[in-house]
Parts: C-alpha cells; sequence; structure tokens
C-alpha cells in the first residue's frame, strides 16, 4: 500500500563530498517495482556499480548488478512484491579500480492490490506491431469508500498502486485524483508515485471525484457541488412525489436541485474563480429519460447535471464542460462564464428546450471530454439513451469531432464498441502518439483497448473487476503512459574531481553540467547558476529536453581572478518541482598560467591580448597574473615572452 503524506513543494537536495545513496531512501516503503534508484555524484567517479539484492550480505539469494555512468537509474526487472530489499553504489575510475561501497539502504516493496490473487490483469494482444507498448494506468471506483488506482505493464503485471482514484494524468506525468482519506478533506489533490500529496483543495470543503486539474497559470481547477431548491418537472414520477407532500407540478421551487460549480483555486487553495450553473443554464432543461428523477426520491436531492470532466483551453480561453444527466457538452469563455454554445439533443425532445448545436452528433451520458492538439474534441459517448436516436439497443462510442465557426460539428472519426462492451456508468478514451486510440469501458467486468484508426481491435486488457463477468464494473478512467516516476533525472558535473583533499570541478575550459531526462516524457527544467567571485555570467534560464535524452550546459568563464570560487547551480523541474535540486561546488583554476585566450596554448596570441589588458586597464584576470603578484603589468609581459621562448 502507498503511504499519503502532506509535503512541502520543493525538496532541497544538497551535494556534498561523499556519496549518499538518495532514493529509495534508508526504510522506505514502497508500492511499485519498477525502483527508482539515485545516489550522489562522487569526484573522480567515471561510472558506477550499483547492486541490488534481497540478501543484507548481497551474497546470497537475488542480487542485480548495473554498471551506469548516470547517477539515476529505473530497475524494472526481478523485483518481488511483499519483499526486503538492499542495495548499495560503488565508483568506478578511469583506470578500471573500484571504490568502496555505500553502506547498504533497506527499502520494502508492499503487497500487490489488484484482483484477489494479485495476478494482475488479462492482456489478449492481436497486433502487437501496431499497439503501443506503454504502461496501463487505471483510476478505480468499483471498490466503494476504498478509492485506488493501478499501473500494469505491457503484459497485464501489477507494478504501482496508490489509495486515491486517479482521474487525469498529463502530458508531464502529474497525477490528479480523489482520496476518501481524512473525508472531505483531500478528496481533491494532485499526487506522486510515492504517495506525497503535492497540493489539495481546501479543508472541509468536497470536491467532486470527477475531475482535477491544473491550469496553465498554475492555479488548480475541479468541480464542488451547487445547491438550491427547484421544481420537480411534470412526468411518470409525478404521482410518487405528490404522494410525499410534494406540489410536483413543474413550477414550485422546492426540491433540492444540485450542479456541479466550476472552481479555481490557486496553489493555496485560496479560491479565485467559480463558475456557477445556477447563473447559466435554465432549470427547464432535465433528464427525462434516463431514470434520474426516480433515482431523487431515494435520493431527497436531484442528481441534475452530473458533470464529469471538463478541458481548459488556454490558447482560446475557453472551458469545455461535459454534463452527463443533460447529454450536452458547453463552451464557456473564460472568465466572464458566458456560455458560447451548447451541444446535445435537439429540443424536439422532452427535457430539452435550450437550442443546441451539433444535434446530428446524437451522444448521451458522455464523459471524459477533452480537446485534443489539433483542435478537435474527444469524447466517450457512454450511449444510455441511444435508443432516442433509432439504434436497436444501447452503445458506447468513442466520438471525435470538430466545431466549425462555432456552429456546426464535423465527425472525425466514430466507433461504436460491441454489445458486450457497452458502458452504461463510465468510460474514457484517449488519443495515442500512434494515432491508435485507448478506450476504457466498464463493459463485462471491465475492459481497456486499444484500437486502429480503422477500428481494428490491437489490445485488449481485461480488467475483471466484478463478480460476475457479465457485469459492468468500476473502472473510471485508463490511460497508456509511457513510463512511472515522471520526475527521474540526473544532474553530472563534468571534471568533478578530488586532489590533495580539495573536492571541487577542477576547470580547464568551460564549466559542463549534464541533465538527463529519464522518463518516457517530455520534461522542462528552470535552471539558475552563479558564483561567489563573478567568473561565469548569472544565468536564469529554462531548457526542454525529450524523453530519455540528455541536455549539455556549458558556461564559458569571462574572468578568472583567482585561484577558486564557489558556484550555486539550482534546478527545478517545471512540473515536478517537488523534485529541486541545488548544488554548491567550490571550483579550483586548472588552466595553464599564460593561457589567456584559453586555447590550450601560450604563444604570440596571448601576449597580445595580455597587452590589451594592460592598455585598456582591464579587471584583474588570474591567468594573466603569471608572476602572482596579483598585478598585470610589463613584468606579466616578460614573464609570459620567456614561457614561450623556454618551449
Amino acid at each position: 500500500m502507498i503511504f499519503i503524506k502532506k509535503i512541502l513543494p520543493l525538496l532541497l537536495l544538497f551535494c556534498s563530498v561523499s556519496a549518499n545513496l538518495l532514493k529509495p531512501y534508508d526504510n522506505q516503503i514502497i508500492s511499485y517495482s519498477h525502483i527508482l534508484f539515485e545516489w550522489e555524484q562522487n569526484p573522480n567517479a567515471v561510472s558506477y556499480q550499483l547492486q541490488i539484492s534481497d540478501s543484507q550480505n548481497f551474497q546470497n539469494g537475488f542480487t542485480a548488478d548495473i554498471f551506469t555512468d548516470q547517477i539515476v537509474h529505473i530497475y524494472d526487472d526481478e523485483i518481488q512484491w511483499n519483499e526486503t530489499y538492499y542495495w548499495r553504489v560503488r565508483d568506478i575510475y578511469f583506470n578500471e579500480s573500484y571504490g568502496p561501497w555505500t553502506i547498504p539502504n533497506t527499502f520494502f516493496i508492499s503487497e500487490k492490490r489488484f484482483g484477489d490473487n494479485g495476478d494482475g490483469i488479462e492482456i489478449d494482444f492481436y497486433d502487437q506491431n501496431q499497439s503501443s507498448n506503454d504502461l496501463t494506468l487505471l483510476g478505480d471506483l468499483s471498490g466503494g469508500l476504498n478509492l485506488i488506482s493501478y499501473v500494469f505493464d505491457q503484459n497485464g503485471n501489477e507494478i504501482w498502486n496508490g489509495d486515491l482514484m486517479i482521474n487525469h494524468i498529463d502530458k508531464y506525468g502529474q497525477i490528479f485524483g480523489s482520496t476518501y482519506t481524512d473525508f472531505p478533506n483531500y478528496t481533491g489533490i494532485k499526487m506522486n508515485y510515492d504517495g506525497d500529496i503535492l497540493w489539495n483543495g481546501p479543508n472541509g470543503t468536497y470536491i467532486d471525484i470527477h475531475e482535477v486539474k491544473s491550469l496553465p497559470n498554475g492555479n488548480y481547477m475541479a468541480f464542488v457541488w451547487e445547491y438550491t431548491n427547484g421544481p420537480i418537472p411534470l412526468g411518470d414520477w409525478t404521482s410518487v412525489y405528490r404522494a410525499l407532500g410534494y406540489e410536483a407540478d413543474g413550477i414550485t421551487n422546492e426540491y433540492p436541485w444540485f450542479g456541479q460549480a466550476i472552481i479555481e483555486w490557486d496553489e493555496n487553495s485560496n479560491e479565485v474563480w467559480r463558475w456557477n450553473p445556477f447563473d447559466h443554464f435554465t432549470m427547464d432543461d432535465y433528464d427525462a429519460y434516463g431514470g434520474t428523477w426516480w433515482d431523487a426520491i431515494n435520493g431527497g436531492q436531484y442528481d441534475w447535471m452530473h458533470s464529469n470532466a471538463f478541458h481548459f483551453d488556454q490558447e482560446e480561453s475557453v472551458i469545455y464542460l461535459s454534463s452527463r444527466h443533460l447529454s450536452r457538452i458547453t463552451k464557456i469563455d473564460y472568465p466572464s462564464g458566458q456560455v458560447i454554445w451548447n451541444i446535445g439533443p435537439s429540443n424536439s425532445y422532452e427535457g430539452f428546450v435550450s437550442d443546441h448545436i451539433c444535434t446530428d452528433l446524437e451522444f448521451t451520458w458522455q464523459h471524459n471530454v477533452q480537446m485534443l492538439d489539433n483542435g478537435n474534441l474527444l469524447l466517450f459517448d457512454n450511449g444510455n439513451l441511444s435508443q432516442l436516436f433509432g439504434t436497436d439497443r444501447p452503445t458506447s462510442r468513442a466520438i471525435e469531432f470538430k466545431v466549425i465557426d462555432d456552429t456546426y460539428c464535423e465527425m472525425v472519426w466514430e466507433y461504436s464498441l460491441p454489445d458486450y462492451l457497452f458502458g452504461p456508468w463510465m468510460g474514457s478514451v484517449q488519443k495515442l502518439d500512434n494515432n491508435n486510440y485507448f478506450i476504457n469501458t466498464v463493459g463485462s467486468g471491465g475492459h481497456a483497448i486499444e484500437i486502429n484508426e480503422t477500428g481494428q481491435l490491437l489490445w485488449d486488457g481485461k480488467y475483471q473487476i466484478t463478480d460476475y463477468p457479465t457485469d459492468p464494473a468500476g473502472n473510471y478512467r485508463s490511460y497508456k503512459v509511457p513510463s512511472l516516476h515522471p520526475n527521474a533525472y540526473s544532474v553530472i558535473f563534468e571534471n568533478f574531481e578530488s586532489y590533495d583533499g580539495n573536492v571541487g570541478i577542477y576547470l580547464s575550459d568551460n564549466l559542463n553540467i549534464s541533465i538527463s531526462n529519464m522518463t518516457g516524457y517530455k520534461q522542462y527544467y528552470e535552471y539558475n547558476f552563479g558564483d561567489q567571485n563573478n567568473w561565469f555570467n548569472s544565468v536564469n534560464e529554462s531548457i526542454i529536453i525529450e524523453p530519455y535524452s540528455s541536455h549539455n550546459l556549458s558556461f564559458d568563464p569571462i574572468i578568472i581572478n583567482d585561484a577558486t570560487t564557489n558556484i550555486q547551480f539550482n534546478i527545478i523541474p517545471t512540473y515536478h518541482d517537488y523534485d529541486m535540486k541545488s548544488y554548491n561546488f567550490s571550483v579550483f583554476n586548472n588552466q595553464l598560467l599564460g593561457d589567456i585566450n584559453f586555447d590550450d596554448l601560450i604563444n604570440i596570441l596571448d601576449v597580445v591580448v595580455l597587452v590589451n589588458i594592460i592598455i585598456e586597464q582591464q579587471s584583474y584576470n588570474y591567468i594573466a597574473d603569471l608572476n602572482q603578484d596579483e598585478i598585470i603589468n610589463i613584468l606579466d609581459v616578460v614573464a609570459i615572452i620567456n614561457i614561450i621562448l623556454e618551449q
């Protein structure tokens, strides 16, 4: 089990002389089998040997040996659940000799939690050449109050579980969801794979379970319930409500209705914006076909909208809202809150009085609306009311469509699920980088399927959550994700060495730092760099690193005015700022006295530069002070000429 804990947004990693084991930390309890190992860079090491074992002496039982030139490694093989492991690292030097082993760290892997026997999910491969090779993430609502999520590998093996229901994971690997821990607190959270809560909604506020997301401005958005009294419309339920003492005349505001308000909070959980549906929707629109007014008799309140998804589009500054019980997608201007259009059934149907565009799309009781990079909208059409439009039986679909001029729509792609995969309760759809579609449906015990654009079934993950194989399940959303640990990255300093007890960076040219993104996600990083004696220009910039790629930062010294300086380097993954790293190193001048132009030669060109320094009375330059008297003058010219003549 993953243990959820509240942490500060930033963790500082201070690099010291001795190599420390960082992740997993000693005695850490983890709930994943793809293990992120990280340790500090050691001086003079050119690579490292990482050892993992289930034996404390690293001699009996299982032991894995990994050789790497990185200081971060994700191990995803042969790790067993419900076991104790030990790990250690030692340096490898340029002459292939080894340093001593670190003192081992211990970590514990908790138990599998999916299914009765922890067997994972059954996978049917139909075309592995076309299907994605990514991991499968499941946000599971089938446990009632025991909200839980899982990640499975390509073969269906459980590799992570956590005590929340994930309702969204973004393109940077940020996890959002809901827990019932300390209800109603933490009902809307941002979390990482270690169970650290990185953000939560205001204490005491129940945040609807369906959707939590971050916004481009760094704020957060989700649903909360908004109440007001409204009428009980006329229907075949009228006599029952009247028997309970209500007027039930379609006019009298006598019964509690609730809808979902869209709320924006800042990083400190302060509300900064609210969209109240009762200010923008008419209560003359309601569900007349899906049984919601019958459900309201027992519930004592009417679930008017059952909003279950939204998408914030920064480019146009609008929100796309899915209201399931109204079979409606709404485009909302932000921040004015004005409704631009509604897509849904024609007002020729009972309970629909508002004008809707694109009535020919004919989706009902939908989930998971989202905008794709191409501007199209994608959603899962549960199809509970699809028989209104002439189908023989309820049919679930995944549809992609384009809205043109805010007036009409063009169906771009659709796929009708077979009858046994009809999903009345929940569902999701994801368009993958390979242009396939990943569809999650509760039908027949819960399935997640991958199909190509022609509708060919490529991959079928059978969750089998229900007691009876034909029953609908509680798999809320499923995602294909490229990797665990989207925060994994390494920082390695070139020429980090130790001589005569002096540990630091020995500078002979530029100061180089290699940043490696160890994840399957494109990641953004912000960094700043400076030094105590102004050898370098101060830098405050950002970089983008593609998945499993590296980026080299190179800093040119502008002037060297002493034998040593101290540098400060801080780096923050923009979307995983809890894994900030901070370094403070001594930098030693390792350049040739007299090599003023840094070309690794001492010749007439350096004499020219030296003369210009003297004539122009430039700032003190340690490399130009050949006699080290802290004055640059004709004596240094004599000294450099003598060096050249003696070569």
